[in-house]
């Protein structure tokens, strides 16, 4: 089994496979960093940064998203929002996170007021119409790590794992992953993704703590009865998203996945643990 970690998307990746071509785990890394200085809204010449700026941009790979986003949107009633980048802002997440955390110097908590953005969508081509900001926070390292290990089979790899942060989608052989110290799912492929309110978590200067899960019918960081929910999806871009919607909607999101033979796991306030009926344990 060969090993190959980088950091990029401000987490750290790791590439795990099984009889592929040398080259293959430098070529998924480029992949990533390509997806990345598109759909960062913190690089400045990003395709997501010129799209809220100029209010339009013309982007293969920001158009794909977008597309994806918008249909996740629909599927999950609103619960995941592409276009939450005013809000994150106004809360203070308007820099990489290690800025904000070292940064408490700021006055926050009021939801933006920039809201009602329509995005448009044709082709390569993508517009807004409105107020309002998108960030693909929720989706973008999910397809980074799609696209990664598609290019990881294309180089002929027996079994393969990409993690990217929690976000990991696997092809090939028996993958168990560790959610919590006593519960474990075996994959066999697919993907993998947790979303959670106790990481990523600041406070401003009146002593006020936000995460980054933004509620989309608040504009403030979301209030839910669980505080970590893990989504098994057939890829990785699939789970990262739902298992954010499953987070800020709980009891509408978690019957919905269990309807789509979807397996999910979530954490209440008091450490315990659920999960949906077929939750394929190692």
């Amino acid at each position: 089994m060969i090993r190959y970690a980088f950091s990029a998307m401000g987490t750290d990746w790791t590439i795990l496979v099984q009889h592929g071509r040398a080259d293959a785990s430098p070529e998924a890394e480029r992949v990533v960093r390509d997806v990345e200085s598109r759909l960062s809204r913190f690089l400045p010449t990003s395709a997501v940064s010129r799209l809220n700026h100029d209010r339009e941009a013309s982007d293969p790979v920001l158009a794909a998203v977008l597309r994806a986003a918008l249909t996740f949107s629909r599927d999950t009633c609103g619960a995941f929002d592409p276009c939450l980048g005013a809000q994150l802002a106004s809360l203070g997440y308007d820099r990489t996170f290690p800025e904000v955390a070292r940064d408490v110097a700021f006055e926050s908590g009021e939801p933006s007021l920039e809201r009602g953005v329509h995005v448009f969508v044709e082709g390569v081509d993508v517009r807004l119409v409105g107020p309002g900001r998108v960030d693909l926070g929720g989706i973008a390292k999910g397809w980074a790590v799609d696209r990664a290990i598609e290019t990881l089979a294309e180089g002929g790899a027996e079994a393969v794992l990409v993690d990217g942060g929690g976000d990991i989608a696997v092809r090939g052989g028996e993958w168990p992953i560790g959610v919590s110290d006593d519960l474990v799912v075996t994959l066999r492929g697919g993907g993998i993704a947790t979303s959670s309110t106790c990481a990523r978590r600041w406070c401003s200067s009146s002593g006020r703590w936000f995460h980054h899960v933004v509620n989309p019918r608040t504009g403030l960081s979301a209030e839910s009865p669980v505080d970590t929910v893990t989504v098994v999806a057939p890829d990785a871009t699939t789970a990262d998203v739902l298992a954010t919607a499953a987070l800020v909607d709980p009891s509408g999101q978690m019957p919905r996945l269990s309807s789509r033979g979807y397996q999910a796991a979530m954490r209440d306030q008091s450490g315990a643990w659920y999960t949906t009926p077929n939750w394929s344990a190692a």
